[in-house]
């Protein structure tokens, strides 16, 4: 069965990524939307509440089968097109993001959504999906075994929400996510170095 919200996260990041980007690849659609899954944890949210999960690949990157369904779906739709590996937005799909954005299910996801996509005002997709590779919930887990990422029992969340509150300390509680994903950002940077 399908995601609903799946569908609306890859519009909306395919729709706000194209401003910057002639299109987004499926792996840099899983990390745009892993990453507006975990600055819904810094509000204080619960990973069960994102609405699907992701694994990490044997390359160790986040995947989603359920974004993955989407864009076949929104593909075969004609709502997305394609051109290479790349994904572009059609009218017909602007016109379902645009009743998506209607419905309450969905609202609260912009939030998250158009932080992360917003971070590509300072820093470039290539520079972002770097940076989150260095996630404490992605190097902590196994090498060679493909995980849950995104669930209560991985103990590496408890990483994640320390360097949130790290973070929400020094930067105070913003109501824009902005600072705080920038800020997220730099820290893992600078972690890797």
């Amino acid at each position: 069965m399908l995601n609903p919200y799946a569908i609306f996260d890859t519009l909306y990041i395919v729709n706000q990524t194209r401003l910057q980007y002639e299109g987004i690849s499926l792996v840099e659609l899983n990390f745009m939307s892993y990453f507006s899954c975990l600055l819904s944890l810094y509000k204080g949210n619960a990973v069960s509440e994102w609405g699907y999960s992701f694994l990490k690949s044997e390359k160790g990157v986040p995947v989603s089968a359920e974004l993955s369904e989407s864009c076949t779906l929104l593909y075969e739709t004609c709502e997305l097109s394609k051109e290479g590996v790349c994904f572009n937005l059609t009218d017909k799909g602007l016109s379902r993001l645009f009743f998506f954005n209607t419905l309450s299910d969905m609202q609260w996801r912009t939030e998250y959504l158009q932080a992360a996509c917003d971070c590509l005002l300072t820093d470039s997709i290539v520079d972002i999906l770097a940076a989150i590779s260095n996630d404490s919930v992605i190097t902590e887990s196994s090498v060679h075994a493909t995980k849950y990422l995104n669930c209560e029992e991985n103990v590496s969340l408890s990483m994640l929400y320390q360097q949130f509150g790290t973070i929400r300390e020094a930067i105070g509680n913003r109501s824009n996510l902005f600072i705080p994903a920038t800020s997220w950002l730099l820290y893992l940077r600078q972690r890797k170095s």
